[in-house]
């Protein structure tokens, strides 16, 4: 029977999510950064030198580096209520405002 490796306890059938290589237990499948701790489904996240990361962690702490690039400011998603609208808003590259992207669904 294999160990979870965060908690190092064994994993049982009933409880196991397998992920990079390894079989966890739900509750320790969970993001690396301190800051977040995001619990993971598996399949759905990135992984650094064999550690887990929730994609949004992943890419602040190893994506690209500059304004706009990155962080958790490099993404803004707005929903119309009231109008049934859904716009997604992604700045790409913020010195050239010509490359920003914005989809409008009606």
């Amino acid at each position: 029977m294999p160990n979870c490796p965060r908690c190092q306890k064994p994993v049982y059938f009933a409880e196991r999510v397998t992920s990079i290589g390894f079989d966890w237990h739900r509750p320790c499948l969970r993001c690396e950064n301190e800051a977040c701790k995001k619990t993971l489904a598996a399949g759905s996240h990135s992984e650094r030198e064999g550690k887990p990361y929730c994609n949004r962690c992943y890419g602040a702490m190893f994506g690209p580096r500059g304004y706009g690039h990155g962080g958790v400011e490099s993404h803004t998603f707005h929903q119309g209520q009231t109008t049934g609208q859904k716009r997604v808003s992604q700045s790409l590259c913020v010195s050239d405002w010509s490359k920003v992207l914005v989809i409008k669904k009606l």
